[in-house]
């Protein structure tokens, strides 16, 4: 195999990703659909996602940062984007402009968001989420701040409530009591809203493991993350979903080392061939997102076949021991997570070898390594 550049990419399958799509609108029933795609999509790729997920018929996308919505404004998106994240005062004004749907989570945030509207003539409707905090401790009104918030909301003129969202904390237990509880007080929430004369279109608070484990918290709009890129973030979400992983992360072997036993294997040598072996190098590190603790216990997938990464994972290259794949060669292609023939490394699975989730692992596959979409 050849090589024009560097051979590190992530290989983005949007054709997984439309599967995902589809699987999760045919769980949420009647609920519409925010695609999540903040972090760069996860590290997938936000416009090259968001773009695909547009096509589908996706109406809804929901980032963190302002940044990250005006990056998807300006390359032409058109859809509804949400705010997730919060903002600081000074962000609203570029809030009302680029017509991004903040999540108003406390009073400053609402009289910021009025202030800015009325300064826009366009702006007299300008449509805002309330966000509860249900007892999951982060951004959000709490339940007796609420009154307050609604008296702030009824003194601004220029928004308009659309809709209500909260953070579910243990969504990934279905029997979860702390998932009853939160269902329990947005529920409240949104009788006090109306009993107030509030008439909100949208209630939401289902995220991945919710929209497939609590039918119960779909309400009207559901906020996939991780499934729409073909991961369950428990394993109980596999069984009510059939996803399929839209990254790979692939790379390649760019020299054979024939090392006698005995020989120490980068930094510190923290590993010793025991016998004569071959060691491949991979132009892939931990600057691309591919973890130093990847060196206990490791493996990539060479010519369809596990070989074990030894050594110090470098900045720029990491080892693997391909002495059992004799048939290797220089460009052959090495697999860090994705398929390979009959063989597949999940990237949960790698997340779990370094102690963290795959939301970690893919967010931190770093920007030098490019996004190559296909079907």
């Amino acid at each position: 195999m050849t090589f024009s550049g560097r051979p590190t990419v992530a290989e983005i399958d949007l054709s997984a990703l439309r599967w995902n799509y589809r699987a999760l609108k045919a769980c949420a029933r009647a609920a519409e659909v925010m695609a999540v795609v903040k972090a760069d999509a996860y590290g997938h790729g936000a416009l090259g996602v968001s773009r695909a997920l547009a096509a589908e018929g996706c109406r809804h996308f929901g980032v963190a940062t302002v940044d990250e919505g005006r990056e998807l404004r300006e390359a032409g998106l058109d859809g509804r984007i949400f705010l997730l994240g919060g903002f600081v005062s000074g962000e609203a004004r570029e809030i009302v402009r680029l017509h991004l749907t903040p999540m108003l989570f406390d009073l400053g945030s609402i009289r910021a968001m009025e202030a800015a509207a009325s300064d826009i003539a366009s702006a007299e409707d300008f449509a805002v989420h309330l966000k509860i905090d249900s007892g999951a401790g982060r951004l959000g009104v709490r339940p007796e701040e609420l009154d307050k918030a609604m008296a702030e909301l009824a003194r601004s003129p220029h928004l308009r409530l659309e809709g209500v969202s909260t953070l579910l904390a243990n969504a990934g237990d279905p029997k979860s009591p702390v998932t009853d509880m939160q269902l329990r007080v947005f529920t409240d929430a949104l009788g006090s809203l109306e009993a107030q004369g509030f008439r909100t279109h949208y209630a939401h608070l289902a995220n991945s493991a919710a929209i497939a484990l609590r039918a119960d918290s779909h309400f009207n709009l559901v906020r996939p993350g991780l499934t729409l890129y073909g991961l369950p973030p428990v394993p109980a979400v596999s069984e009510a979903l059939d996803l399929r992983p839209v990254m790979t992360f692939r790379t390649a072997v760019v020299q054979l080392k024939r090392l006698p036993a005995g020989a120490g294997v980068s930094y510190g040598h923290t590993f010793v061939t025991s016998r004569p072996s071959v060691i491949g190098i991979l132009a892939v590190g931990y600057a691309d997102g591919y973890r130093r603790g990847l060196q206990h216990g490791g493996q990539v997938l060479v010519r369809g076949r596990r070989a074990p990464v030894v050594g110090a994972v470098c900045m720029d290259l990491t080892m693997v021991d391909l002495t059992d794949v004799p048939e290797a060669s220089v460009g052959d292609e090495a697999v860090l997570w994705g398929r390979a023939g009959e063989e597949v490394i999940s990237v949960n699975d790698v997340a779990r070898l370094v102690q963290t989730i795959s939301y970690e692992m893919l967010c931190t596959v770093g920007k030098r390594v490019p996004r190559v979409f296909h079907e």
